[in-house]
């Protein structure tokens, strides 16, 4: 009995450390230096509000326009709304500047705009996206 105790005991042992060496679910998001608010609309319909929004971790999405690479600054942005399905790597999205102008870019599916709700962390891929309006 005694021997049967003192197996088990380091099994029981080596498990909790290794237990203990996972990591978690991966709950953080970038905190940008500027709190931008705004809510996503994703593919099925679920709004939901985020604030410390990021784009790949900045505050600037950057996407192709044409053959070039365009930044723009969310501090620019009213609206994103994706205007068509996915084609290859790439969707396309028309972004509605604060002054009114629109630019069309086209995203990586798999860019992720991410950022807080009250309730937890969020993340979406741009695949997933159907509009983004900033507050």
């Amino acid at each position: 009995m005694k021997r049967a105790i003192l197996a088990v005991v380091p099994i029981m042992l080596l498990w909790v450390v290794l237990v203990g060496m996972g990591s978690g679910p991966g709950a953080e998001v970038p905190k940008p230096e500027i709190d931008f608010k705004a809510i996503v609309l994703d593919d099925q319909d679920i709004s939901t509000k985020i604030h410390q929004a990021s784009w790949e971790g900045n505050i600037f999405f950057t996407g192709l326009r044409g053959k070039g690479i365009v930044t723009i600054s969310f501090e620019k942005v009213r609206k994103v709304e994706s205007v068509g399905i996915s084609a290859g790597t790439k969707k396309d999205f028309q972004v509605t500047l604060r002054n009114g102008d629109v630019v069309a870019v086209s995203f990586d599916v798999d860019s992720r705009f991410q950022g807080v709700t009250d309730f937890g962390t969020y993340r979406v891929i741009a695949r997933n996206i159907k509009e983004i309006t900033f507050e």
